[in-house]
């Protein structure tokens, strides 16, 4: 067992015999802070169905005592049921209603609020913000895309940045998702501006995510015959997938073979063959002789 393991196992024991003592004292506050706290480390022990039985006995417990006119504090009623949904989503279940009561509070977060700080508002923020869009839930995203950005859309440092990079592009998904393409390209220009600027600070944690936006971009003003706009970002994304090539940062290289091809095809529809031929190229060296050879023949196009 290593340290970590161990570390849960004590933190397990210190809650079980918290929670024998103060079950037959009745509802109260600190019971429903032992429920919560066990069923996040049950959660972490990957114990999901006995997390979840917590996390519904913290949920009833809620209620009671909001019924009784006590408000629970925001930390705690957030992270019950971020935490609810999160195992549910994990699960395949449908995680949106346990999403969608943690977004009711989550804007009363702050760095004082019980089981949070200020970065891990801003993680819970992105994380459930993902998870509602794969669940195809956008249109429940706005709170926690909303208070995410608002912890970290004026501070310089890196981290937040960084952060405030990948809402932006949340924000443009679900833009897209809710058949939006303008807003969402709006929403991918910010993120471009933001991640180049990361780049040139070389700060930048992730260049996927800035290669991300210039693709998701490059899609929306494809799909809106934006033909200029298309090529320019999407060749934006090729060069920085090329630089990340280089320098053995690119694990996969189907995304540059998959950006050639595209952009072969649309100078094609626009006549521009020529072009469309040197992507077409470039696509089969990757495809066929693989990424060294490719940069070699990168390199010694430009001496």
């Amino acid at each position: 067992m290593d340290s970590s393991d161990a570390h849960l196992e004590r933190a397990l024991e210190e809650y079980n015999q918290k929670v024998n003592e103060l079950e037959p004292q009745g509802p109260t506050e600190q019971l429903l802070e032992a429920y919560v706290n066990r069923g996040c480390i049950l959660s972490m022990m990957e114990y999901r169905t006995s997390a979840m039985e917590d996390l519904d006995s913290a949920s009833e417990l809620i209620e009671y005592l909001e019924t009784d006119g006590d408000e629970v504090d925001a930390g705690t009623y957030v992270k019950t049921y971020a935490e609810m949904g999160n195992l549910l989503f994990e699960q395949g279940a449908d995680p949106v209603e346990a999403y969608v009561r943690a977004g009711l509070r989550v804007s009363k977060l702050n760095d004082r609020s019980r089981h949070f700080d200020h970065r891990s508002i801003v993680r819970m923020c992105i994380a459930v913000t993902e998870d509602l869009i794969d669940s195809e839930y956008p249109e429940d995203t706005e709170p926690f895309l909303r208070k995410g950005m608002s912890m970290v859309m004026t501070k310089r440092d890196a981290w937040s940045m960084n952060r405030y990079l990948e809402l932006l592009n949340l924000e443009a998904e679900v833009s897209d998702a809710r058949n939006d393409p303008q807003s969402a390209i709006e929403s991918y220009a910010r993120a471009i501006e933001l991640g180049t600027e990361l780049l040139g600070m070389e700060q930048l944690e992730d260049p996927e995510e800035l290669v991300m936006s210039f693709v998701s971009k490059a899609e929306a003003e494809d799909g809106l015959g934006l033909t200029d706009m298309y090529l320019a970002d999407a060749n934006a994304a090729i060069v920085l997938l090329e630089q990340m090539l280089e320098f053995n940062r690119l694990d996969d290289t189907e995304v540059l073979i998959s950006l050639h091809h595209d952009m072969a095809g649309v100078l094609m529809k626009n006549g521009r063959i020529e072009e469309a031929e040197k992507h077409l190229m470039k696509a089969m060296s990757l495809g066929v002789h693989g990424a060294s050879e490719y940069m070699n023949s990168q390199t010694n196009r430009s001496v």
